[in-house]
């Protein structure tokens, strides 16, 4: 039912072209190169060798200078054996997947202090080139803290065990992190977008509500490590406790068809997403009080839960037809990219 919902969405796609104070962090939002729309945001560099382009606008993505209206799915390499990624990514590919998307989990690859592991389904840079090659774009998760329903929400043991103030400006917690940042890196040497590769998108941290100046420390590691890609970007919820300057990341929202979180024991309470809305999810510069803060973004998703974990209290069954039609209305409440989480399932295991 599932690829039912996706083929019906894909219906509605548009065509595309082939804490330690830090220092003071500049955001420069550069005009287009081309002197076109001068709201056009460009957070690194933007053209590929082939002079493809992406940027984004206040309204969507946009590729080659036209809007650009792609799905993505989360797919998560190191939890599915190597040797079958090429064939799950063309059924990704075939079932109207334009990116993917995927967690680098830092405790799969980094389980004792100073040893990494980028082998067997680690190795992420095969992952990427697997991705290129069926002609997958890809956008990054690298942390340092993801979820994604690993342990530790993929803090290492040893991290967990040193003492730092996690998710913090503490200068341990940030080398740690650099070093994480570095390691990733190292992984994706010439296969950024603007050396022709597929990665045109990076997430720092996600569901953070703490303070801005957090995530901003964040950016400014992976830019200095040499992070260049058309879009930096965030999960949009928890809202930031203090905002960040228009233009560091972009804000990505999420809606589930069912939810663990809530302490009912009933059936959904409401119906927050069943209805069409025409207008943007609130991001952080609107509740602090920059009114036109929510206009200067896209509405992008990168969850639209189609499935939920069960817990202690809820065992959930989700009806075939609430995230078709959770996915629908959010495209018409204008959407610009609906992004499914997960779309690849995976067996929970690290060992190749």
């Amino acid at each position: 039912m599932l690829s039912t919902m996706l083929f019906a969405l894909s219906l509605l796609k548009t065509p595309h072209s082939p804490l330690v104070q830090t220092p003071p962090f500049h955001i420069e939002i550069r005009p287009s190169s081309d002197g076109g729309d001068p709201h056009r945001i460009v957070m690194g560099t933007d053209a590929n060798p082939s002079g493809h382009t992406i940027t984004a606008t206040e309204k969507s993505l946009m590729r080659d200078g036209k809007p650009w209206l792609p799905m993505m799915g989360e797919f998560h390499y190191s939890r599915y054996p190597a040797s079958q990624w090429r064939d799950e990514l063309l059924k990704m590919k075939a079932g109207g997947i334009d990116i993917v998307s995927c967690y680098v989990f830092w405790i799969h690859h980094n389980e004792v202090k100073g040893t990494w592991d980028w082998t067997g389904q680690r190795d992420l840079r095969r992952f990427v080139q697997t991705c290129a090659g069926v002609g997958l774009p890809m956008l990054i998760r690298i942390g340092p803290w993801d979820h994604g329903e690993v342990r530790n929400g993929g803090f290492p043991d040893w991290l967990q065990a040193a003492g730092y103030r996690l998710r913090s400006e503490d200068p341990g917690f940030l080398k740690e992190v650099r070093e994480l940042y570095a390691q990733i890196l190292t992984q994706l040497r010439g296969q950024q977008w603007k050396d022709g590769g597929p990665v045109l998108g990076i997430q720092l941290e996600n569901e953070f509500g703490g303070p801005g100046s957090y995530m901003a420390a964040l950016k400014k590691i992976a830019v200095d490590e040499g992070y260049d890609v058309p879009l930096f970007t965030r999960t949009g919820w928890p809202e930031l406790a203090t905002p960040m300057p228009f233009g560091v990341l972009l804000p990505f929202r999420s809606e589930y068809a069912e939810g663990f979180w809530d302490r009912t024991l009933d059936k959904m309470p409401g119906g927050y997403w069943r209805a069409f809305t025409f207008q943007k999810p609130p991001v952080d510069a609107v509740r602090k009080g920059d009114p036109d803060g929510n206009r200067r973004y896209p509405y992008l998703a990168c969850e639209l839960g189609a499935g939920m974990e069960t817990s202690y209290h809820r065992r959930i069954l989700v009806n075939p037809m609430d995230p078709w039609s959770m996915a629908l209305v959010k495209q018409g409440s204008g959407n610009n990219l609906p992004g499914f989480y997960i779309y690849h399932g995976g067996r929970i295991r690290t060992a190749s």
